[in-house]
């Protein structure tokens, strides 16, 4: 009897030692680990989207909205059916029209051997306080446990990372997958391109275009701060992209209308001066506008000055220019939350335009949706 009961209490604990947790920093496995960013060498420290040297060049609010880690994202492999984050954020956790999920919360997908995309559901194994821990648990393996998945952990659309860990127990392989050298499409736009109001991370139209086509979607989404600006154009223009696309409208209206001219014209001359990459031109979707003329017509006008500018260009001689239009984005009054911003079928809704115009301007492999 004795020695049956010693032998629980010695595999009991076993069991707790076996069972601790080894937490690594992302940061820490190499200056690459971060994807969908560019600048990762001069960012090696952070998880902000614009490059240090930016500070004082762009405006204040730009800047302080490119350390919010929108569309950025970091892959690993591990064999464990259990992983941890636990990580601390800078900002307010959630706003009256999105909920905390998306603003500060993480999302988990997981591509098996087989190649099968499957999104991980934390099951409410989370929690926001001070310093913030999900929990994924239970994640069993279609094509064996020994073989494990390739993970990719969605960042917070609106809240500045201080600092995250990710754990596996110490008996589990957890290794860091480098960033893609593959030219990237770069995103330059509103609230709408940073995420807002997708109830999650993963379902930010930009995610969903990056994990169903395979290609590096750099997300510059600045809420509310999308004004064209040379300065930021300048920075684009750093970057070696497969695709430049501009969805800057929905800042653009009202008293900015009559700056979409000019301001396309000269941003779209510094895109042209350091690359040859195709341009997408955007349209605003203006679903609220059924219920306002008011509305409707300053959503149509900036619509109109985009399309005078492209217009231009293309008489001009400038090559590699598409454009996006109000029609085939395709949203209804369901699309919306209040008025301004997508949902969650908004989001599938831009994603599914976006994929279909990128694969008339080159070719690629379109993933599988994710599997619940």
């Amino acid at each position: 009897m004795k020695k049956t009961l010693l032998s629980i209490l010695l595999a009991a604990t076993w069991l707790s030692v076996s069972a601790q947790t080894r937490w690594q920093n992302p940061l820490e496995a190499g200056e690459n680990t971060i994807h969908n960013r560019w600048w990762n060498s001069e960012l090696k420290d952070s998880y902000h989207r614009l490059p240090p040297r930016a500070e004082g060049v762009v405006r204040e609010a730009v800047w302080n909205l490119s350390k919010q880690s929108a569309g950025l994202s970091i892959c690993f492999h591990t064999n464990s059916p259990s992983i941890k984050m636990r990580y601390k954020v800078g900002g307010g956790l959630n706003m009256f029209h999105m909920p905390t999920t998306g603003v500060s919360g993480l999302d988990l997908y997981a591509t098996d051997a087989n190649g099968v995309l499957r999104w991980c559901a934390s099951r409410f194994n989370l929690s926001f306080k001070d310093t913030i821990n999900y929990e994924f648990k239970d994640l069993t393996y279609f094509t064996g446990e020994e073989k494990g998945y390739d993970f990719e952990l969605f960042l917070p659309l609106y809240n500045e990372v201080l600092w995250m860990e990710i754990g596996v127990p110490e008996d589990r392989e957890l290794r860091f997958i480098p960033a893609s050298e593959e030219k990237p499409v770069v995103v330059y736009g509103t609230s709408i391109a940073q995420g807002a109001c997708a109830s999650r991370t993963g379902m930010a139209w930009t995610n969903i275009v990056h994990r169903e086509s395979g290609l590096p979607v750099i997300n510059l989404g600045f809420s509310g701060n999308a004004f064209m600006e040379e300065e930021v154009f300048r920075l684009l223009a750093e970057i070696d992209a497969k695709l430049f696309v501009l969805d800057c409208l929905p800042n653009m209206d009202t008293e900015r209308t009559e700056l979409i001219y000019d301001r396309l014209i000269k941003g779209i001359g510094i895109l042209r001066e350091h690359s040859q990459a195709p341009i997408l031109l955007v349209e605003q979707n203006y679903a609220n506008g059924t219920s306002s003329q008011q509305v409707f017509d300053r959503y149509t006008n900036s619509n109109k000055e985009q399309r005078r500018a492209y217009e231009r260009l293309i008489a001009d001689g400038v090559p590699g220019l598409y454009y996006l239009s109000h029609d085939e984005l395709g949203f209804t009054q369901d699309s919306m939350v209040e008025g301004l911003h997508p949902n969650d079928l908004g989001m599938r809704q831009y994603a599914d335009a976006y994929l279909k115009k990128i694969a008339t301007i080159f070719p690629f492999s379109t993933k599988p949706s994710a599997t619940p």
